[in-house]
């Protein structure tokens, strides 16, 4: 016991580095965790905002926390955190150890995974992109661009080719694009370790070696801007389509001014919202959502419906 009070005062020492909130007067007395992967990423705080508002909605008190670089290390420390405080739940995404959520799930917290998913782990839920329809997207729109016959070149960028969420995404563009009749060929996958100075090293790289690359899929978020940027510099921007994944101000502005060709964007909010209001249900009532899968509205967003797509996404939730 000494041991284990010992590490919760070590790691809450390290969660205060983190972004935790100060605890408010509530209603109710439950206690839900956010265990974000990027603490002030322009996409992950619209997931914070549908965590406040279910939060305030149903009065209970939340915390949003976690590094502000990719560190699975350190947001293992803050979950273990919430366990050992004994959180009424956890939201987290799939990047972490998988030891913690059998944990959660021994001492009783339901535990959420948003984003990318560990689906033989004993996750409560888990919600996200359905990556087949995102892949299946992306391929309609590149052939309403090229046609069919055409044979496409592509490059991928990931944020960690190493991380689940990577994987699969990867793996369905390869399965989905083999419908493609003229073909298909993925030339290179690179790393931007979610840094836009690599990212745009990385690009950089790859397009001086494939000049005749054809598609270029951004599944980092900060990567389509450099990857548009290096197209420009090189003279290559009207010979490849770039494609880009979330709606951050910077995607939506390339989008309206031609410099990329679209994003796949999904209700990050909800991934704050609905969690919370899935474990209340389960807390409240005792009632478990009917899949343990959730996905969420998933939309291409082109030049064609950039200023209506918010209106779109809010109306098929």
């Amino acid at each position: 016991m000494k041991n284990k009070l010992i590490s919760l005062l070590c790691i809450l020492m390290l969660a205060g580095c983190y972004g935790k909130t100060e605890p408010a007067a509530n209603e109710n007395d439950r206690y839900f965790l956010f265990a974000t992967p990027l603490r002030d990423h322009t996409i992950w705080l619209q997931a914070k905002a549908g965590l406040d508002s279910a939060c305030d909605f149903y009065h209970v008190h939340c915390d949003w926390i976690g590094p502000n670089v990719i560190d699975t290390e350190k947001m293992n420390e803050v979950i273990e955190t919430g366990i050992l405080q004994q959180a009424d739940g956890i939201i987290t995404q799939g990047v972490i150890d998988s030891s913690l959520i059998q944990e959660a799930k021994e001492d009783g917290i339901p535990l959420i995974l948003v984003d990318s998913d560990q689906p033989d782990s004993e996750r409560f839920a888990y919600m996200g992109k359905d990556f087949k329809q995102q892949a299946e997207l992306m391929l309609k729109d590149v052939e309403k661009h090229l046609g069919t016959k055409e044979k496409l070149k592509i490059a991928i960028q990931v944020a960690e080719s190493d991380f689940s969420i990577a994987k699969q995404q990867i793996e369905q563009i390869k399965s989905v694009f083999q419908q493609h009749p003229g073909g298909y060929e993925l030339v290179d996958i690179s790393d931007s370790k979610s840094d836009i100075v690599r990212a745009k090293r990385e690009w950089k790289n790859v397009l001086s070696q494939y000049p005749d690359i054809n598609v270029a899929i951004n599944f980092a978020a900060e990567s389509a801007e450099p990857c548009a940027e290096t197209a420009k510099e090189m003279n290559i921007r009207k010979h490849i389509l770039i494609y880009a994944v979330d709606d951050m101000p910077a995607t939506i502005s390339m989008i309206k001014n031609g410099d990329i060709d679209g994003s796949i964007v999904t209700s990050f909010y909800d991934y704050g919202y609905q969690s919370i209001k899935l474990m209340m249900e389960y807390l409240d009532h005792g009632k478990k959502p009917e899949s343990t899968t959730v996905y969420p509205t998933l939309m291409m967003v082109t030049k064609e419906n950039v200023d209506t797509y918010k209106g779109d996404l809010n109306e098929k939730k």
